[in-house]
Order: C-alpha cells, then sequence, then structure tokens
C-alpha cells in the first residue's frame, strides 16, 4: 500500500498512519507531511521496512531543501510520485 501523508508529523492523521503502515508500504510525504524532514526523531524514520519518499515540489515550498539533502532523506519528483501511485494497488491519504 502507498501511503500519502499531508499532515505535520505531530498531527493525530500521521499517529494513526503509523498505525497502519505494513512491511511491504512506502509513505510519501506531501505538503505540511515533508515537516518531517525537521524531526529525526519522528516514528516514521525509525519504522524498519517502510520507504519515506518527501515530495520535491512541497520540499522546496517548505524551503526544506538544505536540510532534506542534509539529511540524505529521499525525495520524488512528480513524475516519481505518479510512478508510485503505479506501483501500489492501494492509495491511502491521510488528512
Amino acid at each position: 500500500m502507498l501511503h500519502i501523508l499531508t499532515k505535520a508529523p505531530n498531527s493525530d492523521a500521521a499517529q494513526q498512519m503509523l498505525q497502519a503502515v505494513g512491511d511491504d508500504d512506502a509513505i510519501v510525504l506531501t505538503e505540511a507531511g515533508v515537516q518531517a524532514a525537521l524531526h529525526r526523531e519522528w516514528a516514521g524514520f525509525q519504522l524498519p521496512s517502510a520507504r519515506i519518499y518527501l515530495l520535491a515540489e512541497d520540499v522546496t515550498a517548505w524551503g526544506l531543501d538544505e536540510i532534506v539533502m542534509d539529511q540524505a532523506l529521499t525525495i520524488v519528483d512528480m513524475d516519481g510520485f505518479v510512478a508510485l501511485t503505479e506501483q501500489h494497488v492501494q492509495t491511502l491519504t491521510w488528512y
């Protein structure tokens, strides 16, 4: 499953998503979700098997490019985001 988080990492939506993430799932952080780059201790980064991507356009909009690069976080552009949706049969957006 592909999880799309649009809320900040300390939100109720983020906490609910973390409880639902499975071993083969991927997470795309969009909108306020990219704030997770400011919180390396966020539980999502501690998940052993989750693949986490930050949407490049939102990283830039929030002014987090340098932080994301310094922390070697994985970014994905819009084409990559579309490719992720094609790779996963189910998609769930967390608002």
